[in-house]
């Protein structure tokens, strides 16, 4: 009896691969069948928001005018304003490799941490982010005049590493679709979602290479300024404030 129940266990373990090795191609050929018709519809997109672009130029000839308009992405009008005070790092043995970092981040104004290899700058800007997880933070971080931590401001601002974290199997365009379900509201629509990765691929410039696998070294992909874009964009599709990107600190 404990045999045959072994048996049928086995059996319905089979089934469940097989039917998995049968649909995950399927999935896979209606993406693939999907794409030319996705990438219509960006090209016409594109094509009507720079004709009425033109058409308002024409119309009235010194309107200031963006040059692309957002449909998923709202843009937050509140300022972010990030101080901090004698910020420093102490591994758990004891040994300080971060101290006495005093400044600020105004709004609407980029700001670049520069140095030399091993000067700190990304053990900075982990102790900003509250991403220490090696040591023991120390000092005072404010948010527009308030003591608090960016960490706890998560749906306003993005971290993006230095090393890539995109998934080399995938498109440029699964890239911010999944990251967009992932960071946005449960109940965000698929319509709302698709007009968010289309404002992240205008705005970062991937609109050419939407359907193109990211890649790796041994598989040929899109480039290193590609990769380290879409990179980007993976952070930017819930409407950040606040930008942390490799070796700078960047508010919109």
């Amino acid at each position: 009896m404990a045999s045959a129940s072994f048996t049928l266990w086995e059996m319905s373990f089979c089934g469940l691969v097989l039917t998995a090795y049968v649909v995950m191609p399927l999935i896979a050929l209606i993406n693939r069948l999907k794409r030319p018709a996705q990438a219509r519809k960006s090209g016409a997109m594109m094509e009507c928001e720079k004709c009425s672009v033109d058409l308002m130029h024409s119309l009235v000839p010194h309107a200031a005018l963006p040059d692309y308009r957002f449909r998923g992405m709202h843009l937050k009008m509140s300022a972010v304003h990030v101080g901090f005070d004698d910020v420093g790092v102490k591994l758990k043995n004891g040994k300080c490799i971060l101290e006495g970092v005093t400044g600020e981040f105004r709004p609407k104004k980029v700001a670049a941490i520069m140095g030399p290899s091993g000067a700190g700058k990304t053990t900075f800007m982990n102790a900003l982010c509250g991403r220490c997880y090696y040591g023991t933070t120390s000092g005072e971080i404010r948010i527009n005049s308030q003591v608090s931590s960016i960490a706890e401001i998560k749906n306003f601002r993005g971290f993006v590493p230095q090393d890539d974290i995109v998934h080399e199997h995938l498109t440029v365009r699964e890239q911010l679709y999944y990251s967009a379900r992932l960071r946005n509201a449960e109940d965000t629509s698929r319509k709302v979602i698709n007009y968010i990765v289309e404002d992240v691929l205008n705005v970062m410039q991937l609109v050419d290479v939407q359907h193109s696998l990211v890649g790796n070294v041994e598989r040929r992909g899109i480039s290193g300024g590609q990769r380290k874009r879409v990179n980007i964009g993976v952070w930017d599709g819930n409407s950040v404030h606040l930008s942390v990107n490799g070796h700078s600190v960047k508010q919109n």
